[in-house]
Formats: C-alpha cells, sequence, structure tokens
C-alpha cells in the first residue's frame, strides 16, 4: 500500500503503508543502509538489475519510517517479491518500469500486480500488527495496542484484510471492504482508549 492513501481513509493506518515516497516521486530512505541475503532471479533483460530493484524496493516500503520493525518487513518483503516472480512479470505487473527500475508511484499498477504485492506483504508482515503501531503513535500512546489489535482480529476476517490490501494499492478506496475496515478501526480505536 501507498501513503498518500492515509489521508483518505483517516485512521486506516498501515494498511496503506505498504510504500511511500516523498513529494516529487523519489525514495527517501538512504539505500545504502540496506543489506540483503543472497538471491537469484534469473532474467533475460540485461538492463535488470536485481540489487538495485531490491534495494529500491525496500526504499518503497519503508519510506521515511526507518524502525527496526519496518525495515525487516521492507527486506523481507523485496527478497519474497523478487524471489517469487520474474523481471518481466514484475514488468508486465507495473511493479517495475518498462527500464525495469522500480515504479516509484506505483502507476500503471494492475490487478495482477497488486495481488503478488499483497502475497509478499502478508507473507512478510501482519497488517493488524502494522495497524495497531500506527494507532499508537497516532493517539501518542493512548491506545491499548493489544486490546486494539484484538479487536480489530475479531471484526476483519483475513480475506478481507487481503481485499482491502489490493484495493488501496489500486487506488479503490470506495469499496464495502474498505469502508467495513476503516470503520472496524475506527471502533477499535474507541475501544482500545482509555475511559475519560
Amino acid at each position: 500500500m501507498i501513503r498518500s492513501y492515509v489521508a483518505a481513509l483517516g485512521l486506516l493506518g498501515p494498511l496503506v503503508l505498504v510504500a511511500g515516497c516523498s513529494d516529487d516521486g523519489r525514495s527517501t530512505v538512504n539505500q545504502e543502509s540496506v543489506e540483503f541475503g543472497p538471491v537469484q532471479l534469473p532474467s533475460v533483460d540485461p538492463r535488470f538489475d536485481m540489487e538495485t530493484v531490491r534495494r529500491d524496493l525496500v526504499t518503497l516500503w519503508t519510506s521515511d519510517d526507518r524502525a527496526d520493525e519496518n525495515l525487516q518487513a521492507g527486506r523481507c518483503f523485496a527478497v519474497l517479491l523478487i524471489s517469487n516472480s520474474d523481471a518481466d512479470e514484475l514488468r508486465d505487473a507495473g511493479i517495475l518500469g518498462d527500464d525495469y527500475a522500480v515504479n516509484p508511484g506505483l502507476t500503471g499498477l494492475t490487478p495482477a500486480g497488486a495481488e503478488l504485492w499483497v502475497d509478499a506483504q502478508f507473507a512478510c508482515s501482519d497488517l493488524v500488527s502494522e495497524s495497531g503501531r500506527a494507532q499508537v503513535a497516532a493517539t501518542r500512546g493512548k491506545v491499548d495496542r493489544a486490546a486494539y489489535e484484538t479487536c480489530l482480529r475479531a471484526a476483519v476476517p483475513e480475506d478481507q484484510l487481503r481485499e482491502v490490501a489490493v484495493s488501496s494499492l489500486l487506488g479503490d478506496l470506495s469499496g464495502d471492504a474498505v469502508a467495513a475496515f476503516s470503520t472496524a478501526q475506527l471502533d477499535c480505536v474507541q475501544q482500545a482508549l482509555p475511559p475519560d
């Protein structure tokens, strides 16, 4: 998910914190600090530079959130995404551009691309936990994270979480699943706040 969707969904939180860029579309994370283990990805196009793609995917994932938890998830996400797809598939999905570089705004992301993204996202991060972390930050520690996450897990089934993630990546914030998730977040925040 792109961070600008957060404003559109109010307290939607990290569901759409899948990725982020600065206003000019350029990444904002120091790429030199991103490290990876070995991954093999066959590619027929010499323009595909796997190391650069991995670093740029982590940068897209983390944006300005350099918390260890987010960096680990970003590294996992990048490695898994390129390990489970070939360069042409990532290009055709809109994750990479025609030049085989990461598409920083995910413009042109296809439904298949959103599915690939969400598969890697859900394998590497817990959306409900990310939402809990974001709600604690947004309320300056007032929300009981454990209570919020328990509430949200009970209110939103996994398949609906996936639907919301795919929809938000595609920029479709009008669906029933997105509205239900946003409502559940608001309800759970209210339940997880201390009594006045």
